[in-house]
């Protein structure tokens, strides 16, 4: 299950913003990460800002909820 949201253009989204895209969506968060082989507490301390989703797995998270642009995206805002 990808995000049920567009990823982001310019500049990656804040946790705020990604609660209510989740919100409007009807998706949980919890779901979600079930849904995706992700613990609930690694999405949730991504979001929370507690792990910042410098490698492994919740830099992986990071990346598919928006919240970190991948090296493809900065490469076309840098071109």
């Amino acid at each position: 299950m990808n995000v049920p949201y567009p990823p982001p253009k310019n500049k990656p989204y804040t946790a705020d913003r990604v609660r209510e895209l989740f919100n409007a969506a009807g998706v949980s968060i919890s779901s979600w990460a079930e849904a995706n082989g992700y613990t609930r507490h690694q999405v949730y301390c991504v979001i929370g800002g507690q792990y910042k989703g410098n490698r492994g797995k919740c830099h992986e998270v990071a990346l598919k909820l928006g919240m970190k642009l991948s090296v493809e995206q900065l490469a076309a805002i840098a071109a």
